[in-house]
């Protein structure tokens, strides 16, 4: 299964924009994909720092155990495409 994990804070203003955007595809692909939401400031998973996290939003697409690092905000289009591609 692929999933998608999407960083970020409640401060964040490009990452309440991109919540909008992550969360119709994760509606749109959620039979197909596993998404996450991580807040960086309450992280307990141990991700944040995993990924070494710097800024925020980051999108990390885990598929076929290759893992894919995004940072910034993505459109929905270039979201959808980054989960779907080979």
């Amino acid at each position: 299964m692929i999933e998608v994990i999407k960083f970020y804070a409640n401060w964040c203003g490009p990452c309440k924009v991109y919540a909008k955007v992550f969360d119709k595809v994760s509606e749109q692909l959620r039979d197909q994909v596993r998404f996450v939401n991580i807040n960086i400031e309450e992280d307990d998973t141990g991700l944040t720092e995993k990924y070494n996290i710097q800024s925020i939003p980051t999108t990390v697409i885990i598929k076929d155990g290759q893992e894919k690092l995004h940072k910034g905000r993505l459109e929905e289009k270039t979201l959808k495409r980054l989960i779907l591609s080979e």
